[in-house]
């Protein structure tokens, strides 16, 4: 009776997560977690200070971007995704600084301090533990579906940045409280579905190894640390300071302008590349600076949108990038991730930092004018740091010897030619299978390589195909079927 009960769970749970596991969207929600608290005043304390000013903004963001090294080091040979403890104690500090947090608009004295120093530490390295354990468990996931769910996970951030604002202090200062603990129980909840065999894991086999130096991610880390610098220190060179409303509508409108943009080249693009991923910010980036300076309240709007864009942009460029080498190098997950995370983060703090040495060295139009300027001119510098071509996506050992790959194709010609008759007969079986059914030709070469155990990545290099065709295909092959995953399909050709 158990086993029946855990088959029924289990198929409806397949059957709602079969092409998109809604269970990852929970990496969003970290997203939504710093978005919230600190752009959004939790504590009902007037005499809250600014957020630059602030003391446990401060230690946190010097915190943060250690935490993320010291990760990538800690665990440069063993993924941190190996301690479970670290699955509660990423949530419960981020929950336990924020509720610190809000203590501090409650209490003065040595009260006020404790509160403080517990707040900075942890929303300072309860967000470097998440981001990195996600990080491991997206390594783990097919390629594209990761590439689907990076985007769309900050659909949550995008709600939670349109609803929050909405409602009162105290209860804003709860939801903003239980988001780190959501995200680290989706987290826990996709982990035992990737085991489970629910959440569609990446084929090892597929990936070609690949040799990187060490100064081609230091090119990339310095691009994300100087385009967050720019984009947290441009503020401070516009005129004209928005309301809190308005600067919360302004996070919402780039958050949607760069998940729709991104969603739609992931769904649509053969291969996502993510060198072209970081160049689509550039226009966005480029006027957002370019409309800083300007003395009007519409175009000090475009360049908080634009720049929230941006920010939404590097985020999902940065995780694909780092999990594309961990997959195809020797060093782990937890070191790439770390790394890049840590130069996003590093890049805030001294973005924010710099605001007020900008303020006094251009205290007018024309100071602040040639400081955006300036930020145009170093941006240009660094994009050349970022490669033309997708390094993640190179073929590796592209001048290997040819008399051995020669020796290992007739070697696999003449495995192929002893079994002939064999594959004949399996294949001759399978498309049969395929015809009682009444699947097209194209269905039929897609469900031929999936009864091979193919993964969707493969099925669209192999066949040209973009990610939205191919999953389409095999939705309708599902359905002809009357089956819910490719393991059903594997089981009822070998049946």
């Amino acid at each position: 009776m158990g086993n029946r009960e855990n088959n029924c769970r289990a198929s409806v749970l397949e059957r709602l997560d079969v092409s998109f596991p809604a269970r990852l969207l929970g990496y969003g929600l970290i997203y939504a977690w710093g978005v919230c608290l600190w752009d959004i005043p939790l504590s009902a304390s007037s005499t809250a200070s600014a957020l630059q000013t602030d003391p446990a903004w401060l230690l946190s963001a010097m915190l943060t971007p250690l935490a993320c090294i010291a990760a990538a080091f800690i665990g440069r040979k063993r993924e941190l995704s190996d301690f479970r403890a670290l699955y509660v104690a990423g949530p419960l500090l981020c929950a336990l600084g924020t509720a610190a947090l809000i203590a501090c608009g409650y209490v003065d004295g040595i009260l006020h301090d404790a509160c403080t120093l517990i707040a900075g530490v942890g929303t300072g390295c309860g967000p470097a533990l998440l981001v990195v354990l996600w990080g491991c468990l997206f390594a783990r996931i097919e390629t594209s579906v990761v590439e689907t769910v990076v985007p769309a996970s900050f659909v949550a951030t995008l709600l939670c940045a349109l609803i929050i604002p909405t409602m009162p202090p105290l209860l804003a200062g709860l939801l903003v409280t239980v988001l780190p603990l959501a995200s680290g129980l989706l987290l826990a909840l996709s982990r035992a579905g990737l085991s489970r065999g629910l959440v569609p894991a990446e084929d090892a086999a597929n990936a070609m190894p690949l040799t990187i130096t060490p100064f081609a991610v230091i090119r990339m880390m310095a691009a994300v640390f100087v385009l967050y610098t720019l984009g947290c220190a441009a503020p401070a060179e516009s005129p004209v300071a928005l309301p809190s409303s308005t600067e919360a509508y302004a996070t919402v409108v780039g958050m949607l302008f760069a998940v729709a943009l991104s969603v739609g080249i992931v769904l649509f693009a053969h291969r996502v590349n993510v060198a072209s991923l970081y160049r689509w910010i550039t226009v966005p980036f480029v006027v957002g600076i370019a409309a800083t300076p300007l003395d009007s309240v519409g175009a000090a709007f475009l360049a908080r949108v634009l720049m929230n864009a941006v920010f939404t942009g590097i985020e999902i460029i940065t995780m694909l990038y780092f999990l594309r080498l961990s997959q195809r190098t020797a060093l782990s997950t937890t070191f790439y991730v770390g790394l890049g995370a840590g130069a996003a983060y590093g890049g805030v703090l001294v973005g924010y930092g710099m605001t007020d040495l900008l303020q006094s060295a251009a205290p007018d139009a024309s100071g602040s004018t040639f400081a955006c300027l300036i930020m145009l001119g170093i941006f240009s510098l660094t994009s050349l740091l970022v490669p033309r071509r997708d390094a993640t996506l190179e073929p590796a050992d592209g001048g290997a010897d040819n008399k051995g790959s020669q020796a290992a194709s007739e070697d696999a010609r003449a495995v192929a030619a002893s079994y002939a008759e064999e594959v004949d007969a399996v294949l001759e079986h399978r498309t049969s299978v395929a015809a009682e059914h009444g699947l097209s030709a194209r269905e039929t070469e897609i469900f031929l390589l999936l009864a091979q155990g193919r993964s969707r990545p493969y099925i669209r290099d192999s066949l040209y195909l973009s990610k939205n065709t191919v999953a389409t295909h095999i939705r309708h092959i599902y359905e002809k079927l009357g089956i819910h995953s490719q393991q059903e399909l594997i089981d009822m050709v070998e049946g």
